[in-house]
């Protein structure tokens, strides 16, 4: 399962590769994908990183760019249906509320009939 940290750095870099599955990243270019509000350190998105190449989301290999670190990133099966999850979960929290509501409504209309026939 994963934290809402690690969903969002997956969502960037899914949208940073979503051309052929394969992209080389910077931590700057991560961060300046997220909203301007949050920001990660170095070592988080490092930290964030790995766990997602342990869940087995991605691929990473760290790599030096003109002096600079980057990231080789290349997505995996399991983070390509990530986003499929996503939606999915959603799809299930929004069932579970139609029928809590309906059935709410129900036994509102139940307990009504009963007052007026008792």
């Amino acid at each position: 399962m994963l934290n809402k940290n690690e969903k969002k750095v997956l969502k960037v870099l899914l949208s940073l590769c979503k051309n052929n599955n394969t992209c080389l990243t910077s931590h700057e270019e991560i961060v300046g994908h997220l909203q301007s509000k949050e920001y990660l350190t170095r070592k988080e998105i490092d930290d964030i990183i790995n766990n997602l190449v342990l869940q087995g989301y991605i691929d990473n290999i760290i790599t030096d760019n003109k002096g600079k670190k980057c990231y080789c990133v290349t997505i995996q099966n399991k983070g390509e249906g990530f986003i499929r999850e996503e939606k999915d979960k959603k799809k299930v929290l929004w069932q579970r509320i139609g029928i809590t509501i309906a059935l709410a409504v129900l036994s509102f209309v139940v307990t009504i009939t009963l007052k007026a026939i008792f």
